[in-house]
């Protein structure tokens, strides 16, 4: 009788589509601002991710791991014993191993984010010349460069043993919160194009033999960068191509073809290649509120967005699931982005992390049920979860047609963070836009964004909760994005409506005029919007500081309001 059953299953087995559905890794980090105090979240309690169903922990508060390496071994001068430098290295050797533990006795894996490079300022004094290039950038370009990095990842895995990977970024680098090291890119692709190809092989390859073969740790290798590495397939292929796959080697790509912007397409490395890749999401869109209104885009990532509906191609996790390469899901549950908004409530990322981890832990699962599922964990009665699901996915759709656009290929990044850009972001877009005969068009698209954004609130108002202050939130929130999209519309309206004057001399006074008026209208409504439980997200700001909006020091202040201000005196 056995000897039948082991025939039957075998049978079964080798019946197409018959073997068991992949297991995915799913991660989760809380990307916390640069140079701010660290992120208030639920996200960096480990009993929570563990509760989620997360398989492990991307630690990234901008202190990496290599800084607690004494380099003693290579030269006892960079950290001298009982330097306050010395003292800082191994304060963060106890935090590490501190939370390494924490990790681990809730049944997670800890992996620590890192950049490279990042070394000693000591020992960039003391081997200057050996090892940075002629503009002071430390460089692979030199050996010593390379064996300095084969020293200090030994030295990481042997002082942190329990350790269960790295996740490592070369596209940008962060030394706010790290008073004893500085760093730069490892690649530069304006200098030397041809070349980035080797170093990032060549870190790869030392990555791989050393962590993955030597001490059996994951390396999940970030291809961040700017349009090379992340979202240029030949680039990928050409430089995944001289490694060898390792079982716990993996490369890991944001699910849009470059930054996490609405209009873009899905990411065109994904689904290719010899190695294993793990998909990041962002559940707070730092382009997008950051989860101060409604936002719910983990429909999309799993099922695909509006705009990439005619694309060729895969559009999302869905499409991936039947190729070899696709491993796993890393939510970014907070963060991404500089300052606020700042939230007291983080619902709505929330919503984003639970659906995206639970659907990569069963993909079998529709997104619905699992929404659903949600709905009853917060307490949604009910009669009501309707509601709560409808305005769930309008926000979508209000956000593509308020802050992006269906109709042109607007400058992604007028607005970011709690940051209103003017002419200065806008220019471009808006002599386009001038020279197609679009302006009606594209503000009507606008206004179709606040239309909804006004459904989103009367479904708010609808929506019943047992707990009051999720409900009294929900409606907050929604009413937060219908102001907000507001003033964008009316912003809009001004600024595109005075830089047509300057074009072609046609004014519509009395269109410009209303625009004026229900924008500052609209202003001080937004700045009254109070929560009933103390739950107000920060505001957004008129301003658009510098050409970066972290350079917290540029004099020069341009944005939506000076814009507006600029043709208030013509329309009045």
């Amino acid at each position: 009788m056995n000897k039948i059953l082991l025939i039957l299953l075998s049978l079964l087995l080798s019946f197409p589509g018959a073997a068991q559905e992949k297991r995915l890794i799913v991660l989760d980090m809380v990307h916390h601002n640069p140079g701010e105090s660290l992120t208030q979240t639920s996200f960096r309690d480990e009993a929570k991710l563990a509760s989620y169903g997360y398989d492990g922990m991307v630690v990234n508060e901008f202190k990496f791991p290599q800084c607690a390496v004494s380099f003693d071994r290579f030269d006892k001068r960079i950290f001298p014993k009982g330097s306050p430098e010395r003292k800082w290295v191994m304060d963060l050797r106890k935090q590490i191993r501190e939370q390494i533990e924490r990790c681990h006795a809730q049944g997670l894996e800890c992996l620590y984010f890192t950049d490279i490079i990042v070394l000693p300022k000591r020992l960039i004094e003391l081997y200057e010349e050996e090892i940075c290039d002629e503009t002071g950038a430390i460089s692979f370009e030199k050996p010593l460069t390379w064996k300095i990095h084969e020293l200090m990842f030994e030295e990481l895995f042997t002082l942190f043993p329990d350790l269960d990977g790295l996740v490592i970024r070369t596209g940008e680098t962060y030394t706010h919160n790290i008073p004893y090291h500085r760093g730069n890119n490892p690649v530069n692709y304006s200098r030397k194009y041809a070349q980035s190809k080797e170093i990032h092989a060549g870190l790869i390859g030392l990555l791989r033999r050393i962590a993955c073969e030597k001490y059996g740790k994951k390396i999940i290798y970030r291809t961040w960068d700017f349009g090379n590495f992340h979202t240029n397939p030949d680039y990928y292929l050409e430089v995944t191509g001289k490694i060898e796959p390792h079982e716990k080697l993996f490369f890991s790509i944001k699910h849009t073809n470059g930054d996490y912007f609405r209009t873009y397409p899905f990411n065109r490395t994904l689904g290719i290649g010899n190695h294993r890749q793990i998909v990041e999401v962002q559940c707070q869109r730092e382009f997008e509120g950051k989860g101060a209104f409604p936002n719910y885009v983990a429909n999309a990532v799993i099922n695909g967005f509006e705009e990439t509906k005619r694309d060729s191609g895969y559009r999302c996790l869905n499409d991936l699931l039947a190729t070899p390469q696709f491993a796993g899901v890393w939510t970014w549950s907070r963060g991404g982005g500089w300052r606020g908004p700042y939230l007291k409530n983080e619902l709505w990322c929330d919503l984003n992390a639970y659906v995206v981890s639970k659907w990569a832990q069963n993909p079998s699962r529709s997104e619905e049920e699992i929404f659903d599922e949600y709905a009853d964990r917060i307490g949604i009665l009910p009669e009501t979860k309707g509601y709560f699901r409808r305005l769930a996915l309008l926000s979508p759709d209000a956000v593509i047609r308020g802050r992006g656009s269906l109709i042109i290929e607007p400058n992604v990044i007028w607005t970011r963070d709690e940051l209103l850009g003017g002419l200065d972001a806008l220019e471009k877009n808006y002599r386009k836009i001038v020279d197609a005969d679009q302006v009606e068009e594209v503000l009507y698209e606008m206004k179709t964004s606040v239309a909804i954004w006004q459904e989103i609130v009367e479904l708010a108002s609808r929506v019943k909760c047992r707990d009051k202050r999720t409900e009294s939130f929900i409606r907050y929130s929604a009413r937060y994005g219908l102001l907000l999209h507001g003033i964008m519309e009316q912003g809009w309206n001004v600024m595109l409506r005075g830089y047509l004057y300057e074009c072609t001399g046609k004014l519509d006074q009395t269109a410009s005029r209303l625009a004026l008026e229900k924008y500052d209208r609209l202003w001080e409504e937004y700045k009254n919007l109070k929560s009933d439980y103390g739950d107000d997200s920060s505001l957004y700001v008129d301003r658009y500081p510098g050409k970066w909006v972290w350079n917290r020091d540029r004099e020069r202040i341009m944005g939506m309001g000076v814009s507006v201000d600029k043709y208030r005196q013509l329309i009045q």
